[in-house]
C-alpha cells in the first residue's frame, strides 16, 4: 500500500462561514491525528480545495456563493493548515480530479491507495472517491474523518462509498494503528 492522504474542503467556509457544516467542527481533531500521523510515516498529504470564481461557476447556482478564490472563505481552517511538503490542488467542481492537476500528482507521488477525509461525505468525498476508483485506486475512508451538512447523509454516503466503489470504511484510530505497524 502506497497511500496519499487527501483532505477535502476543510475550508472556513465549510466548518465555520457560508455553508458550514454542523458536523465538520467535530472532525477536526481527527483529521489533524491523521495529518500528523501521515507527514511522519512521510505519507503525501494532498488538500484538495474549492476555489470558484464569483459569478460563473455552476456550484455557485446551486449553493450561492461560497469558497470565492482568494477569500479567507477559500482558506483551509487554521488548525489544519497545510504544511511545508504538503500539496494544495485547487478545484472548481465536486471532484477533485475533474480538471485538476491531481490524477498526475497522485501518479508522480507513487500512491495506490487513497484515504479521504473532510466534507462533505456525500458530496465532494463521494465524487472524488469514484473518480479514483475508475482510475484504479484503492479507497479508504475513516469514519470519524468525514461529515455532510446533514449527519443522516453521512451513513448513507459512507454505506454506498463501500458498496459501489470498495471503500474501506473504518475509523481514525484503527486506521492510524495500521499505518503504524506498516512503518
Amino acid at each position: 500500500m502506497r497511500p496519499a492522504l487527501i483532505v477535502i474542503d476543510m475550508l472556513n467556509d465549510f466548518v465555520k462561514g457560508a455553508l458550514a457544516s454542523p458536523t465538520a467542527k467535530e472532525i477536526v481533531p481527527n483529521i489533524k491525528r491523521l495529518i500528523t500521523k501521515a507527514r511522519s510515516l512521510k505519507i503525501p498529504v494532498v488538500y484538495l480545495c474549492d476555489a470558484h470564481y464569483p459569478g460563473i461557476d455552476w456550484e455557485l447556482k446551486v449553493w450561492g456563493p461560497h469558497a470565492l478564490a482568494g477569500t479567507k472563505g477559500a482558506e483551509v481552517i487554521e488548525e489544519l493548515k497545510p504544511g511545508q511538503g504538503d500539496f494544495v490542488v485547487r478545484k472548481r467542481r465536486y471532484s477533485g480530479f475533474f480538471q485538476t492537476d491531481l490524477g498526475i500528482l497522485l501518479r508522480e507521488l507513487g500512491a495506490d491507495t487513497l484515504i479521504l477525509t473532510g466534507i462533505d461525505t456525500s458530496i465532494c468525498v463521494s465524487l472524488t472517491a469514484a473518480d479514483a476508483f475508475y482510475r484504479g485506486y484503492a479507497l479508504i475512508v475513516p469514519r470519524d474523518a468525514v461529515a455532510t451538512i446533514d449527519p443522516i447523509d453521512n451513513e448513507r454516503a459512507l454505506s454506498y462509498l463501500k458498496k459501489v466503489y470498495g471503500a474501506e470504511i473504518t475509523t481514525t484510530e484503527e486506521l492510524i494503528s495500521r499505518l503504524d505497524q506498516t512503518k
